[in-house]
């Protein structure tokens, strides 16, 4: 038995026929067309893989990208495509790839390791579910019908599209290249869709990510999700009516961050509200002193340099301010940072009413950014 370590060039077969037999076992596509980021050949080094007399019998994929939140920039290693044949399940060897996973992270000072899974295999690591969104169900007819120029996206469109999405308040850092490669594939995060464009005055104006129906499936039969969207968001609205023609569909589903304060408002009037939703997976903190210390400045530009201070051991992180201190379970800090949904308990509810926890609250959480086209 060989490895952990990176895949050979010539054991991609051997390693896709894993991944297709495990995922894909009902003929719906295949996962290296699905998720072209993470088979790329120039990230070979980071599918971790047991190889059992030449087959690939164990897998750990995971794709390094940055991420920004309000400004404040930060490296992740997303996790996915996670399998072993039957044959070989019950010997451990997918922890060892997720702790080689994990030991390669730490060295290229990544600070997240988000999950596409929330198994005990990924909890024992101390991964937890942890972020917050907004699911907003908008049903046929709520919205007036307007003109719209609203078609599927094409490459001359990614370098609006990259803009847009880079003044996201939080997203992935992304070339125009990965987006091109995402949106070529046809498939978004985990069913088949499309990206289509919106064009007003002749400028692109907002994009999204759509996850068409499923027409075997009774309770997603007649509705389609827009499962990421970047730009203007009044835009968005005014070209739902159509995209319930274009997908044959009854309502359409926006999941978007749980600070889309401007969706929010414009859905308002029609009494559409959100729904909490929580990330899909689990997310590992791999440095919580270099978590804190990303979001430092932004922490001292809204209450002030030296206000809020924290000390990090291996158990806890002691916030105090003032005469008031306060320590949190170092596991609960990526609930603490970026917020939970119920039932999770949210370690900020936790602290005593009083001066630390008001600091807290003002700066706290912030908002993880949602998969969108970087799903693995």
């Amino acid at each position: 038995m060989e490895g952990p370590r990176g895949l050979k060039a010539r054991e991609f077969e051997s390693l896709c026929a894993l991944v297709n037999t495990v995922f894909r076992s009902d003929g719906a596509g295949r996962m290296e067309e699905q998720y072209p980021l993470l088979f790329a050949p120039g990230n070979y080094d980071d599918l971790f893989v047991m190889v059992d007399e030449g087959v690939v019998v164990s897998h750990v994929g995971a794709l390094t990208r940055d991420i920004s939140v309000l400004g404040c920039r930060m490296s992740t290693m997303s996790i996915g495509a996670v399998a072993t044949y039957a044959s070989h399940r019950g010997q451990g060897l997918a922890t060892r790839l997720m702790e080689a996973a994990i030991r390669k992270a730490v060295e290229r000072d990544a600070v997240l390791m988000p999950i596409s899974g929330g198994r005990g295999l990924y909890t024992r690591l101390g991964a937890k579910r942890i972020g917050r969104y907004a699911l907003y169900t908008v049903p046929r007819d709520v919205l007036t019908a307007s003109e719209t120029d609203i078609r599927r996206a094409e490459v001359t469109d990614l370098s609006e599209m990259t803009r847009l999405y880079a003044e996201e308040p939080s997203r992935y850092v992304r070339s125009a290249a990965d987006l091109g490669t995402a949106v070529d594939a046809g498939w978004i995060c985990d069913r088949d869709g499309e990206t289509v464009v919106v064009r007003e005055g002749g400028r692109l104006v907002a994009y999204a990510g759509v996850q068409k129906r499923r027409p075997d499936r009774e309770d997603e039969a007649r509705r389609a999700r827009l499962a990421e969207i970047a730009g203007s968001r009044s835009a968005l609205l005014r070209a739902l009516p159509d995209l319930y023609d274009r997908y044959g569909v009854d309502a359409i589903e926006i999941v978007t961050g749980a600070t889309d304060r401007e969706l929010a408002s414009l859905l308002r009037p029609h009494d559409v509200t959100a729904a909490p939703q929580g990330f899909t997976g689990t997310v590992l903190v791999l440095q919580p002193e270099m978590l804190l210390q990303v979001f430092d400045g932004y922490i001292g530009d809204v209450l002030g340099p030296g206000t809020l201070t924290w000390e990090i051991s291996r158990e806890s992180v002691v916030f105090r301010i003032g005469g008031q201190e306060h320590a949190v379970s170092a596991s609960d800090l990526g609930a603490l940072v970026f917020g939970v949904v119920e039932p999770d308990e949210d370690p900020l509810q936790t602290i005593p009413p009083g001066p630390l926890r008001a600091a807290l609250e003002r700066v706290l959480p912030l908002q993880l950014p949602w998969y969108g086209f970087n799903f693995v």
